[in-house]
């Protein structure tokens, strides 16, 4: 019995020591802090993304928002449609290319982002106290060093599967 024991302890050691499953928990205790802040200001988790997106870069085309945002165009232009109803945000077509389309926030677009913006790095800056800014500084750079790297591995099999939006 005790046995059975360590196994089910080693194998949860084995599965939170994986980089994956570190970087999972890690997401989901980072969103689950900051949860609470969003549901208070009446904004979808889906739409915070979008308006933190743009609140950073206004005027980005559907696949520029699709990758920063992390969805899939499907779930992307549904967001977009519920956001242009609630006018958050705005859809324009460029007089010199007709083909794409940028979005824009709106004047309340920009209210209902900034509250959440700052508290947003209010957040980032208490995960920082929490770990020691050492620490985080290295940790950023860690991770950005490795979705670089990974991107750049995944270029190629984006390529074949039709998938490479850049």
């Amino acid at each position: 019995m005790l046995r059975v024991g360590m196994a089910a302890d080693d194998e949860r050691a084995e599965r939170e020591e994986s980089l994956g499953g570190l970087l999972a928990r890690a997401s989901h205790l980072l969103s689950a802090g900051f949860s609470p802040h969003i549901k208070g200001h009446g904004v979808s988790a889906t739409a915070w993304r979008v308006l933190g997106a743009l609140a950073e870069r206004d005027g980005l085309t559907m696949t520029e928002l699709a990758d920063l945002v992390l969805f899939k165009q499907p779930t992307l232009t549904k967001a977009i449609d519920r956001m242009e109803r609630d006018q958050l945000v705005q859809r324009r077509t460029p007089a010199e290319d007709r083909r794409r389309t940028l979005v824009y926030l709106t004047d309340r677009g920009r209210r209902a982002a900034a509250p959440l913006v700052q508290r947003a790095r209010q957040h980032d800056a208490s995960v920082a106290r929490a770990i020691g800014d050492t620490a985080y500084q290295e940790l950023k750079s860690a991770l950005s060093a490795l979705i670089a790297r990974l991107s750049e591995q995944d270029l190629p099999a984006r390529a074949r599967t039709g998938t490479l939006r850049r």
